[in-house]
C-alpha cells in the first residue's frame, strides 16, 4: 500500500470538502496555522522517507509510515480547525484517536526496527568473523583468540597448543576434478574439524587450503596425539562428490606456548617450522617444533 500516494489524496479531498461545505472563521490564528504547519510539512516528509523504504523486510518503514500519517492528519485537522468553523468536540475526539493510533503504530515500527536491527548486528558480526566458503572463523577474528589465550597462558601459567594443517596436494584435486569440487573438500574438511574438537577449541581457515586449530589448556603431547587422531579420520574418510569418490589427506605442524615467547608470531612460526618439516616427510603426518 502506497501511503503516501493515499495521504496525498486525502489531503485533496479534505481541502475540497473544507472549500465547499465549511464556513471559513473570521478571526484566524495564523501563528497557529503556521506552527502546525511547519510540523504538517515535516511530517509529510518523513512519510515519504519512510515510504521510499517500505520494502525492508523488518517492517519498520512499513508501521512508521501508517503511524506518521495518522499524526499527519491530527496536524492537518487541528490547523484546519483554526481556519474553518468546525464542531469542537468531534475535532477533539477525532484528533485524540489520530493520535492514539498514530503513536501506537510508531511504537511498534520502531520496536520491528529494534529487532531487525539486533538482528542485522548479529548477522554481520557472525560475516565478519568467519570464512564466507567454510563457515568456521577465519584468520582475523582466530588470532583474536590466540592473542586472548596467549594473554591467560602468561597470567594463569596454562600450556595451550597451536596446529596448522595443510590438505596434502591440494593444487592435485583442483586440476583433476575442478575448482568447485575443491571447495567441497575444503568445506568437507571444515565440517570434520567442527565435529572432531571439543567444544572448547577454535577451528579456522587459515588461507588457501591451510587450516588452524587453537587448542586451551593443552600441552604439546597431548596436541601432536589429538591432532594425529584427527589425521588417521581423515586419512581412511572418503569425500563423495556429485561423481567421484575423493580420497585426502593432510600435513599437520604443531606448536607449544612458551614462557619465552614474546608475541604469538612466535607460537605462529613454530608451528609453521613444523608444518614444513611434515610436508618434507612425504607429508600425511604430524610434526612439532618445541623450540
Amino acid at each position: 500500500m502506497n501511503v503516501f500516494l493515499l495521504v496525498i489524496a486525502t489531503s485533496v479531498a479534505l481541502f475540497i470538502l473544507n472549500y465547499f461545505f465549511y464556513q471559513t472563521k473570521s478571526n484566524i490564528e495564523y501563528f497557529e496555522v503556521l506552527a502546525n504547519s511547519i510540523l504538517i510539512a515535516t511530517t509529510f516528509y518523513l512519510i515519504y522517507i519512510t515510504q521510499r523504504n517500505s520494502t525492508n523486510k523488518s517492517g519498520f518503514y512499513y508501521y512508521t509510515s501508517i503511524g506518521f500519517a495518522f499524526l499527519y492528519f491530527a496536524l492537518l485537522i487541528l490547523t484546519l480547525d483554526h481556519i474553518y468553523e468546525y464542531n469542537k468536540d468531534v475535532v477533539k475526539i477525532a484528533v485524540k484517536l489520530l493520535f492514539v493510533f498514530g503513536y501506537s503504530l510508531l511504537a511498534i515500527g520502531v520496536s520491528k526496527w529494534v529487532r531487525y536491527n539486533e538482528m542485522r548486528q548479529g548477522e554481520l558480526a557472525v560475516q565478519a568473523s568467519t570464512d564466507e566458503l567454510t563457515g568456521i572463523l577465519n584468520r582475523r577474528s582466530f588470532t583474536s583468540f590466540i592473542k586472548l589465550e596467549f594473554i591467560n597462558a602468561k597470567k594463569n601459567f596454562s600450556p595451550f597448543s597451536l596446529a596448522i594443517i595443510d590438505i596434502d596436494y591440494f593444487k592435485q584435486v583442483n586440476d583433476e576434478y575442478g575448482h568447485l569440487v575443491g571447495d567441497e573438500i575444503l568445506i568437507d574438511l571444515a565440517n570434520f574439524m567442527k565435529s572432531s574438537f571439543r567444544s572448547t577449541d577454535k577451528v579456522c581457515r587459515w588461507g588457501g587450503e591451510e587450516f588452524a586449530i587453537l587448542l586451551p589448556g593443552t600441552s604439546l603431547p597431548n596436541a601432536v596425539s589429538a591432532i594425529d587422531h584427527f589425521r588417521q579420520k581423515i586419512e581412511s574418510h572418503e569425500y563423495q562428490s556429485s561423481s567421484n569418490t575423493i580420497k585426502y589427506t593432510i600435513s599437520a605442524g604443531v606448536s607449544e606456548s612458551l614462557t619465552i615467547d614474546k608475541t604469538i608470531d612466535d607460537l605462529i612460526k613454530r608451528a609453521d617450522e613444523a608444518l614444513y618439516k611434515a610436508k618434507n616427510s612425504n607429508r600425511n603426518c604430524v610434526r612439532s617444533v618445541r623450540s
